[in-house]
């Protein structure tokens, strides 16, 4: 077989799913995985219909056409992805294609574009939290009450992470897309030749526990920012 001809990056996605399922299957925690399921669609159809729809309203009927600006999760789950997001803390979900020759300003709107993704993730985990505190405050005590809390809980750390994990500067989560933004010249050009690899680097990502490294305490540090200013809010009228 020509040694050309090979598509590495498939062989390579293959590999983690089937490294992934016989990992990671036999030590799920079924009952969480199905608590963090609501979340997990939620934050993922958000981040991605985000994109399209910043896309669509920037000019570009890509989106459009391709299906993407809706809400319905199905249309922006990635297999792969997903399994990351449930047994490693981080994922993604399908990339929407874009063509920026129908930007009026390409390097600006791929940047509001990538920026999309991530922003609503984190403005969705602050609404969770919102709606945890009213839930916790205004909802009997009752064992239905208490797994509506610990979802909410999980959605909101769930698109905290996905928002934090695509806000890193490497190819080709939205972060590279944003830093490229401020980049100039060779910088900018480097960066680019690195999203030919993106597969690669996802991989080292995955396999070195880099991104849990780097966003945990970003995480945390948000989420306690998040909580505080609704506590904050509470006590006003307490």
């Amino acid at each position: 077989m020509n040694g050309r001809n090979i598509d590495w990056s498939k062989i390579i996605i293959v590999g983690l799913i089937i490294w992934l399922l016989t990992s990671f299957l036999g030590s799920i925690d079924w009952q969480e995985t199905l608590l963090m399921l609501p979340g997990l669609v939620l934050a993922l159809t958000i981040h991605e219909a985000s994109h399209a729809k910043m896309a669509d309203r920037l000019g570009d009927p890509t989106p459009e056409r391709e299906g993407r600006v809706t809400w319905n999760p199905f249309a922006h789950m990635d297999f792969v992805g997903t399994v990351c997001l449930l047994c490693a803390g981080f994922g993604w979900g399908k990339p929407v294609r874009i063509d920026s020759t129908y930007f009026r300003n390409p390097a600006r709107d791929n940047m509001l574009v990538a920026l999309a993704g991530p922003l609503s993730n984190i403005i969705l985990a602050f609404v969770l939290f919102i709606t945890f505190a009213l839930v916790y405050i205004f909802a009997p005590d009752t064992a239905l009450v208490g797994l509506l809390l610990t979802m909410l809980l999980m959605g909101a750390y769930i698109s905290l992470s996905l928002g934090v994990f695509n806000l890193l500067p490497f190819p080709p989560l939205d972060g590279s897309k944003i830093l490229a933004y401020f980049l100039k010249g060779g910088a900018r050009k480097f960066l680019y030749v690195l999203e030919q690899y993106s597969t690669i680097i996802l991989m080292i990502l995955f396999f070195t526990e880099l991104p849990s490294r780097l966003i945990s305490p970003i995480i945390n540090w948000l989420a306690g920012f998040m909580v505080g200013i609704i506590e904050w809010v509470i006590a006003l009228f307490a």
